[in-house]
């Protein structure tokens, strides 16, 4: 495979897309290409995903190829949603550029298979323009955490939910937008799980989030805790990557404001 460089080029050319089942899918071989990844490190990814095995095999169907000894060599091809999962794991401003390409490619071509609207079709409720805005302000504060722009993170909302602006959803878009959301904020990927981790000073303010939550919530520490280690899929918070601990911090903090009753536009809106 020929390596094509990203500057001056439509991304659908950039980042090459194969048909399977009439549905777009990439090699693990182009994404490690182009992530600037060894394969054998992506196989590895993905085979630690902690996911089920209905979805391993819907998002990643088992493919060759031949290398340079002419030996058969394993690599996958991935849907949106399995290369969507897998490059959560991916960090750093070139990794959320390649990420934004990836989907905006997935975007085109399914675009092309897009069945045009007949009359009749269901209409789902739109989202109000406070509900919107309501995802907006979490979302950018997800941008914040993660240190890039809103436009970037915008982006790849919209390529992962698969809406052309999210400022025009209905409300199974919005369901769908912040359910992706919380993974992001939430979820650490697996492999960077007790990697570089948070010292017990660096923890501190984890752990008086707890204590506080404890001494006025309903619930007693330890439930709380694990709770918190559940949803971040990690076994302790000696687990917590330093990326990811303000998302710890924040964490916990949205639990103290929904204990405390504060609005959730959301959920209002959806009743």
């Amino acid at each position: 495979m020929n390596k094509k460089s990203s500057e001056n080029k439509d991304v659908r050319v950039v980042v090459e897309l194969v048909m399977e089942n009439n549905q777009p899918m990439v090699s693990s071989i182009v994404v490690a290409e182009l992530f600037g990844k060894l394969h054998k490190n992506v196989l590895r990814d993905i085979s630690d995903l902690e996911i089920p095995d209905d979805f391993r095999f819907l998002n990643f169907q088992e493919s060759s190829y031949v290398n340079l000894q002419n030996k058969e060599q394993l690599s996958f091809n991935m849907t949106r949603d399995g290369f969507s999962l897998l490059a959560m794991g991916f960090t750093g401003k070139k990794a959320m550029e390649w990420k934004i390409k990836f989907l905006e490619a997935f975007n085109a071509m399914e675009a092309k298979l897009t069945i045009p609207p007949v009359e009749g079709k269901i209409q789902y409720k739109k989202a109000t323009p406070e509900a919107v805005k309501s995802f907006e302000g979490m979302a950018r504060y997800w941008c914040y955490l993660e240190g890039f722009s809103w436009e970037q993170g915008k982006r790849q909302i919209e390529g992962a939910i698969r809406v052309p602006d999210i400022y025009d959803m209905d409300m199974l878009a919005l369901k769908s937008a912040w359910t992706y959301l919380n993974i992001c904020i939430c979820v650490v990927p697996p492999k960077m799980r007790g990697v570089n981790v948070c010292s017990a000073d660096e923890l501190a303010p984890v752990n008086g989030l707890l204590d506080y939550w404890a001494y006025c919530g309903q619930n007693s520490r330890e439930e709380l805790l694990a709770d918190t280690c559940k949803k971040m899929c990690i076994e302790s918070l000696e687990d917590i990557p330093k990326s990811y601990l303000s998302h710890a911090v924040s964490l916990v903090w949205e639990g103290i404001n929904s204990e405390s009753g504060k609005y959730n536009a959301f959920q209002k809106e959806s009743s």
